[in-house]
């Protein structure tokens, strides 16, 4: 019989058929002969390089009943499945995808131990980021059963471990998989994975170097992924600290080409700052105004310069002999929602410290060395906020105008995000208007999506609301359809012919029965 089964293995050196042949054989005999197992499995591995397409086909389907007849090849064969994602063939791809498949379900943690070996090696031709997808959508439908609390774990470790080196594309996928998973459902578990991304962001990029791309899309998909999983129970108290400390002071030094990613870091940095209060009131005071200082610096980058006589000729052009333009001409390099955002995390850290803009509690905390440093330092921008609220308003009007003609269409969304910019920036320039400075008003920040708000008791929209009326006046001069009117009855049935003296059982319907005197 061993003779026999070692004809089979030196098929695999054969013609096409022979190797078909052998291939099969192999993978059914297999068992029978414990000896020869290794070359058993390296003669069908062997066939998973083939030039034929059919032939790999068929060793993919052979190995995976190699591997039902002895699991202990199961993570081998889940690595070799791995490596053949790189295949550009459409057929190929969707058998080794189900074979994958299928010991994902035969044996979970035996598979991701295979799969996930492949993805901690080092090669530039590994198919990492198809692996990744992958994952993220079978994980999901893997059976509770089959996904068992001690899977979940190893899956947590591995993950943990790929995190270290990762591409741009491939960061959320893997955080995708984490969030997929039942023990990162709970706060424990959401908290666990913030840490996991505050981790790996941190290690990365321990210092922030705002020229360096890598860096600067590193940081931004980190807060990003930290995001969608922090609420009032989890929070990013590292991540948003490092922003607070290592970003803001730098972030006007991010280049140009890095436009997208800089207004990025600073929308999530203002969202988190709502968040993240009472974290930025357990910092001391001094940790407090240098955050404040950051913040407030790089406001002042952004802040326009008042014009002098001839700018503002050019900002504000005379009307005699022109036509008004349809917008104000914006001073050179304004941008408004750098601005907006910082306006709102200096909003916040003004909450926590009003004393840096001058703020004060009492008369005597009035006349302290630092609320007049900070009274001081309000006086210097006051002119330059007041500026630039007038500039806000002026194209807020300008838009409003054009949205009142055209109406808030698909192709208005620009305008209508841009509307509610220029609204907010003047009701952020407010509040440092107030003596002392009041930071209480909450502004929707106008990046975020608002559903409108059905106040309670409003009317039920009507069913036919969406018909057209062509001509609104034959509604109202279309006679209404004759109702009959009503006729009390006549002869034997009106009650004037009805006998006085009433025989038994004769019931009437001036009595309403069931003791009801009515």
């Amino acid at each position: 019989k061993e003779a026999a089964y070692r004809a089979f293995l030196l098929g695999t050196k054969g013609g096409d058929i022979e190797k078909r042949l052998a291939s099969q054989f192999i993978a059914r005999f297999s068992k029978q002969f414990e000896n020869l197992r290794e070359e058993s499995f390296n003669c069908i591995l062997d066939l998973c390089d083939d030039e034929d397409v059919a032939i790999r086909k068929q060793a993919v389907h052979d190995l995976m009943q190699f591997c039902k007849r002895i699991p202990s090849f199961i993570p081998r064969v889940a690595d070799v499945l791995v490596q053949m994602f790189q295949t550009e063939d459409a057929s190929e791809m969707h058998v080794i995808s189900l074979s994958l498949n299928q010991l994902l379900t035969l044996e979970p943690k035996a598979t991701l131990a295979g799969v996930f070996n492949q993805l901690l090696t080092v090669n530039p031709e590994n198919p990492r980021e198809h692996v990744m997808k992958f994952l993220v959508d079978r994980l999901k439908t893997l059976p509770e059963d089959k996904l068992s609390s001690e899977v979940e774990e190893f899956v947590v470790e591995q993950v943990n471990k790929v995190l270290h080196d990762v591409s741009e594309e491939e960061f959320p996928l893997l955080i995708s998989i984490l969030s997929s998973l039942k023990c990162m459902s709970t706060l424990p578990g959401r908290q666990k994975l913030v840490a996991m991304i505050t981790e790996q962001a941190l290690q990365a990029c321990p210092e922030f170097t705002p020229t360096d791309p890598a860096c600067v899309a590193q940081i931004r998909e980190s807060v990003k992924q930290a995001a969608l999983c922090i609420s009032k129970n989890v929070h990013a108290r590292e991540l948003y600290m490092y922003l607070l400390q290592k970003v803001i002071p730098k972030i006007i030094h991010i280049p140009d080409t890095l436009e997208e990613d800089k207004f990025s870091l600073l929308r999530s940095t203002a969202e988190l700052a709502n968040l993240h209060e009472s974290d930025l009131s357990a910092l001391t005071a001094s940790e407090q105004e240098q955050c404040l200082q950051y913040a407030f610096d790089s406001l002042v980058h952004y802040l326009p310069e008042l014009p002098n006589a001839s700018v503002d000729a050019q900002v504000y052009p005379p009307l005699e002999g022109k036509t008004v333009p349809e917008k104000p001409v914006f001073p050179t390099g304004l941008k408004l929602s750098e601005l907006e955002c910082l306006l709102c995390i200096c909003c916040q850290l003004g909450r926590v410290r009003p004393q840096y803009f001058g703020g004060y509690s009492s008369e005597q905390e009035r006349e302290s060395e630092k609320v007049q440093l900070g009274a001081a330092r309000l006086r210097q921008i006051r002119p330059r906020l007041q500026y630039l609220s007038q500039v806000a308003q002026e194209y807020s009007q300008s838009i409003a105008g054009h949205l009142e003609q055209n109406g808030h269409t698909d192709e208005n969304k620009a305008k209508i995000v841009a509307h509610r910019l220029v609204t907010n920036i003047p009701n952020l320039v407010r509040m440092f208007f107030h003596n002392p400075p009041m930071f209480q008003t909450n502004v929707t920040f106008s990046w975020l999506k608002t559903d409108p708000i059905i106040s309670p008791g409003s009317k039920r929209p009507a069913v036919m609301a969406n018909l057209q009326i062509t001509d609104s006046s034959t509604r109202s001069t279309m006679p209404r359809r004759e109702q009959p009117r009503y006729a009390p009855p006549i002869g034997r049935w009106s009650r004037g012919n009805q006998p006085q003296n009433r025989a038994p059982g004769d019931f009437s319907r001036n009595y309403r029965g069931r003791g009801r005197n009515w």
